[in-house]
């Protein structure tokens, strides 16, 4: 009889049905380049197309090699500022214990007395 009575119903997941979705620039490029090539058996390498092409992909290499050389840059840059203040901070730890280390000195001598 108890059984029939519930105070409290206990609900079920609820299920969507959503796929995600996202972009990958990456897997479009790799995509749009193997296209090209594909097109590229299929046309003469003397006309105006075949070179817009050519003239595009040289620029795409030209444009990594130059992202690698600012990553690059920019990446020996910060290491430089670091090993500066690494530097930096390391003097002032030194001197600041040589300073501490001159005054114990000077307190554990005796005074004399003229």
């Amino acid at each position: 009889m108890l059984e029939r009575i519930k105070f409290m119903k206990v609900n079920s997941h609820k299920k969507y049905g959503y796929v995600p979705r996202y972009y990958d620039a990456r897997k479009e490029r790799l995509n749009a380049m193997i296209a090209e090539y594909k097109d590229d058996d299929l046309m003469d390498q003397d006309s105006a197309a075949y070179r817009a092409r050519m003239k595009q992909r040289m620029e795409r290499s030209w444009n990594l090699n130059n992202e690698h050389a600012t990553q690059s840059r920019s990446a020996n840059v910060r290491l430089i500022i670091i090993l500066a203040a690494l530097i930096a901070v390391t003097y002032f730890i030194f001197d600041y214990v040589d300073m501490f280390s001159a005054d114990i000195i000077s307190i554990d001598q005796p005074v004399s007395v003229q």
